[in-house]
């Protein structure tokens, strides 16, 4: 008999870490999807919580009700194996699409830091990443479970010195954005915004589920979850508003705020920005090769040496236009499994 029992405070970590990564707290992602809208973006945040925590409470729900605990059956619930494939081949794409991310981000990092262009740094979080890869040195994400929260506090630290520190523009109220085709307005960034990062959490909420005692636990625990993103996301979000014409160029708005703030500042968090970036291509990695071998037995290796060669031919496409291009279509195509999501729930229900 299973005694275990999942408190609200584990389903508030869980769903909030796998939420916060270094795109996030790098305050590009933040500055595309809301921080460009202005007051827009402002309203939009708020709104996307809600949705995290309505969608959230669902797969929990409807995960807990059913015992099931693959991400395809959870969106589709009948036993369509070719609308289930898809869905996990999306999947797959959003955590390949993430790593590439990552490794364009290093490159990023390395040219805002010290003009090294991007491709040596891009290359070098690659070969790091594939030796460590391939070593299976799983261990080491224990080390980014606790620089990842730190690099959330320092962020937060910026965001608030920041408020005080320099002179905030006239904030503009932008309905539509021509920055960005794919994400041109703040309702579609929100939607796309909400359906990638469930596409994440879903794997972190439903493995817990079934171990979850009462209901209400789910609804405290989510509730708890989207307070804390929240106030990361604002300490972020406002100074992507408030200062946009100091950081709407740069590939790391969040890093060239710190610098801004002290310089020293600005090293430390770069290092806490890598360490993120690092760990979140390492893990989202073995989530690729994990889900790949269980429809095609490959071995580990070989398969490791494919993709990180493919993550950084991708990578050289640029870390903001990579976020421009991969979130966007995984949250378009994630709209439609949030649908699956809501219709499962619904007729659990009933």
């Amino acid at each position: 008999m299973n005694t275990k029992s999942i408190k609200p405070r584990e389903i508030a970590m869980g769903f909030t870490g796998s939420l916060l990564g270094a795109g996030f707290v790098s305050g590009q992602e933040i500055m595309q999807f809301f921080g460009v809208f202005g007051t827009y973006g402002l309203i939009a945040m708020p709104i996307s919580m809600l949705l995290l925590y309505i969608l959230g409470c669902f797969v929990m729900k409807t995960a807990r009700k059913t015992g099931i605990t693959e991400f395809d059956r959870i969106i589709i619930r009948k036993d369509i194996p070719w609308l289930r494939l898809f869905f996990s081949a999306t999947y797959i794409f959003y955590l390949f699409g993430t790593v590439v991310i990552m490794v364009a981000g290093t490159g990023a990092l390395l040219n805002q830091l010290y003009d090294v262009p991007a491709i040596y740094g891009s290359g070098l979080m690659t070969i790091v990443l594939g030796v460590v890869a391939l070593w299976e040195a799983k261990g080491v994400l224990t080390v980014f479970s606790i620089t990842v929260p730190v690099m959330i506090v320092v962020g937060m630290v910026i965001g608030v010195f920041s408020v005080f520190t320099f002179e905030p523009n006239a904030i503009v109220a932008t309905p539509y954005s021509s920055e960005n085709p794919l994400i041109g307005n703040w309702v579609a960034s929100t939607l796309a915004f909400v359906s990638y990062n469930m596409m994440g959490a879903i794997s972190i909420l439903v493995p817990i589920s079934p171990d979850v005692k009462k209901e209400d636990v789910i609804h405290k625990g989510m509730l708890q979850g989207v307070a804390q993103l929240s106030v990361v996301f604002l300490c972020i979000l406002l100074p992507m508003v408030l200062f946009r014409d100091m950081l709407a160029y740069s590939e790391l708005p969040m890093l060239a705020l710190a610098e801004k703030v002290n310089p020293i500042l600005g090293v430390g968090y770069s290092l806490l920005l890598f360490t993120g970036m690092f760990g979140t291509a390492l893990t989202f990695l073995y989530g690729v090769a994990y889900r790949i071998r269980k429809y095609k037995n490959y071995k580990l290796r070989p398969l490791i040496g494919i993709l990180v060669t493919v993550a950084f031919m991708v990578s050289l496409l640029g870390f903001k236009e990579l976020i421009g291009i991969v979130l966007p279509i995984s949250g378009y195509i994630g709209f439609f499994a949030m649908i699956g999501i809501t219709r499962h729930y619904i007729s659990i229900q009933r």
